[in-house]
């Protein structure tokens, strides 16, 4: 792959802040941000698990904790499959773990918008999640 054409692909594909001389270094860097990704989806998680107790909705609450655990099936398979789609090159993980970080950030504004924000003007239980590491076609 000439080095331009690669130079590009990183840009799209590894998360903004992530820059080092080497792979495993750039590869440390995104992990860390889907780990940061990870704790915002949970704290979000929690927070609609917690507004729906309060409010004796155990049968949405139920549907919720489904919903996340096949979403999570979901993230996996979709990035198990990028990730071996990159398979023949250094690019695999970081591509995987950039699939990871995309998906979880989508999943945290989903959880926002459906479970921790009012249909009247009642300000939203958490803040907007962060979309900074999607490319403007990703955002909802």
């Amino acid at each position: 792959m000439p080095l331009f054409t690669l130079a590009l692909f990183l840009q799209a594909a590894n998360p903004a802040s992530c820059t080092g001389d080497d792979t495993p270094s750039i590869n440390a860097c995104a992990s860390a941000e889907f780990d940061a990704a990870d704790a915002e989806l949970n704290r979000y998680y929690q927070a609609a698990m917690r507004r729906l107790r309060s409010e004796g909705e155990g049968e949405a609450a139920k549907e919720l904790v489904k919903a996340q655990r096949a979403w999570i099936q979901y993230r996996d398979a979709e990035c198990g499959a990028v990730y071996q789609n990159w398979s023949g090159g250094s690019i695999r993980t970081l591509m995987g773990i950039s699939c990871q970080t995309r998906l979880t950030k989508l999943r945290t504004h989903v959880i926002w918008s459906h479970w921790l924000t009012y249909m009247d003007s009642t300000p939203p239980i958490l803040p907007r999640p962060d979309l900074s590491v999607l490319r403007d076609d990703d955002r909802p």
